[in-house]
């Protein structure tokens, strides 16, 4: 798993690292866990995503990267600033498909997440849509700028996405801070982050028209903002195995809860394992 600064992406004048917290540039990176974990689904019908191997994948040249499904390239600013262009596919179509890509690679460099056992309420719509009833959603490919910052051993990171692919026509933001530390215990790393997603995304992945539904089911989607909230932990068993747990948590507004195809209002990963690394 990737530590605090394993994010950063290689440029032609990289900030500063030290010890693990580097990336060898021009060196491919490439592990498989193999484990069991969970992902819900918040949508009516649909099937929670069962987690059994997982791919990590990076590889960081001198004026490009590949870090888990995101292509992109990187300046630094300063010596602990750094500003990235990046693609990558839209992840809402991974709760209307399993068999998405966005699916199998559920590591990325801030990869953190809260079990499924919470508390939080399973919301009954007045009148359920299921995923069976609606159209097919589009697969979109989104393009983004991101700001990355490190402050007192914090990363901080502001981005913005918008659509490349001309599928949903909408736009995204977060911004989100991520510490990581070691103990005896092994190595740890906690995050949270902010988003917002334009009412453009809502409505193509989550609103219901005259076509798809009864008359008085229809719902245009609106401006939504989600809380995020992740957590990794892993320990180092040799230089190529280690045994890792992830959790992470996403709570939903009623931008989405108001939609009658969605029926919970949070959605909940969790994954642990052994992890062997390749190269």
């Amino acid at each position: 798993m990737s530590l605090l600064l394993s994010g950063m992406a290689a440029s032609a004048n990289p900030p500063t690292c030290q010890g693990n917290d580097c990336i060898e540039q021009q060196k491919l990176y490439l592990s498989w866990a193999l484990g069991y974990g969970q992902r819900s689904n918040p949508l009516n019908g649909g099937k929670n995503l069962d987690l059994v191997v997982l791919p990590e994948i990076y590889y960081y040249s001198k004026y490009w990267f590949f870090d888990n499904g995101r292509l992109g390239s990187s300046i630094a600013l300063s010596e602990h600033t750094q500003l990235s262009i990046i693609g990558q596919f839209n992840q809402e179509k991974g709760y209307f498909k399993q068999w998405f890509s966005g699916n199998l690679l559920q590591f990325e460099a801030s990869t953190v997440m809260m079990p499924q056992f919470s508390i939080a309420f399973e919301r009954q719509a007045p009148s359920e849509v299921a995923l069976s009833q609606v159209s097919k959603r589009p697969t979109a490919f989104d393009v983004g700028l991101q700001l990355d910052t490190v402050r007192h051993n914090t990363l901080w990171q502001l981005a913005y996405w918008t659509d490349a692919s001309k599928q949903h026509h909408g736009q995204y933001a977060s911004i989100g801070a991520r510490r990581g530390w070691q103990s005896a215990y092994g190595n740890w790393q906690l995050a949270a982050r902010l988003h917002w997603k334009s009412a453009q995304l809502i409505d193509t992945y989550y609103g219901l028209t005259a076509l798809e539904v009864a008359p008085g089911q229809e719902y245009q989607g609106r401006d939504s903002w989600q809380a995020e909230l992740r957590l990794n932990w892993n320990k180092p068993l040799t230089e190529r195995l280690s045994v890792l747990i992830f959790l992470r948590y996403l709570q939903l507004d009623n931008a989405m809860t108001d939609s009658a195809l969605v029926r919970s209002d949070h959605v909940t990963t969790w994954f642990g394992g052994v992890s062997y690394r390749f190269f």
